[in-house]
């Protein structure tokens, strides 16, 4: 059986030679980004561009969660979201070795 479907895990196989974007699989409102190996990984929010470019140290964690109260995109009588289903949420590369990153999602 499943877990519930506003709590999604997904494991996102990472090297160091490619920008591999973090999609995400539900609409939701925040996302974690978990560093569990023994190398550092690269995150942009711009691929081509490297001054969007932060650290995550290998045993670290990185991500955005955020409230729902106040979204600038909530229609009434629907869920408002940061992250839409298919939206690419930023890119990670390996700084040496191969991954994965574990990525949650919340709705």
């Amino acid at each position: 059986m499943a877990s519930h479907p506003n709590y999604v895990k997904k494991q996102l196989a990472i090297d160091t030679v490619s920008w591999t974007p973090i999609t995400a699989p539900i609409d939701c409102m925040g996302v974690g980004i978990k560093n569990s190996v023994s190398a550092d990984m690269k995150i942009r929010t711009d691929a081509a561009d490297p001054t969007t470019q932060d650290l995550i140290p290998a045993g670290n964690q990185d991500g955005v969660m955020v409230s729902k109260a106040g979204s600038a995109e909530h229609v009434p009588g629907s869920q408002p979201a940061r992250f839409k289903a298919g939206d690419i949420i930023a890119f990670l590369q390996a700084a040496a070795g191969t991954g994965p990153a574990l990525i949650t999602f919340v709705r």
